[in-house]
């Protein structure tokens, strides 16, 4: 165990790359990405204090019932969020574990505001947070562990 444990913080130390670099990385995501414009064309802003922040309008194709938002697509918010805050600090991440408690629903006709923090990192796992907020309320919340990326999957090659 202490091995791995002992990688995992190799693998962790070695992918911190520029944001700007991590973002050209992610430009096809479904989230995120600038070349999907058939996703939900998130724009995060991130804080001095690295959380990172957006500010969706939801549309009748990401609904569930005729009222609110799939809870898929909440959790994707929610995901995303907690990528664009590990890519403020130089780090390529990918989800472990997602745990959501949906608090009340996303309706489709008001903004919803998503943010997403770094907790910590304990051996190379990032323990994060996120949260949807929607007319003030604080709707949809999660925790998450995330790992880097190995070096191979940045760069492309395998």
């Amino acid at each position: 165990m202490a091995l791995i444990m002992a990688t995992m913080d190799t693998i962790a130390g070695t992918i911190k790359k520029a944001p700007d670099a991590l973002a050209e990385l992610h430009r096809d995501c479904f989230a995120c990405g600038v070349c999907n414009h058939s996703g939900l064309n998130l724009h995060f802003d991130v804080g001095a204090d690295g959380v990172a922040t957006a500010v969706w309008q939801p549309s009748a194709a990401f609904r569930s019932y005729s009222d609110r938002v799939h809870g898929g697509v909440i959790a994707t918010l929610l995901d995303s969020a907690i990528v664009h805050a590990l890519f403020a600090g130089g780090v390529a991440g990918v989800t472990a574990e997602l745990t959501i408690r949906y608090l009340q629903s996303v309706n489709v006709t008001d903004s919803v505001h998503v943010t997403g923090w770094v907790e910590s990192n304990k051996h190379g796992v990032y323990l994060c947070s996120a949260e949807v907020h929607q007319a003030g309320w604080l709707a949809v919340r999660a925790c998450a562990k995330f790992m880097a990326m190995p070096d191979a999957a940045i760069s492309g090659s395998s």
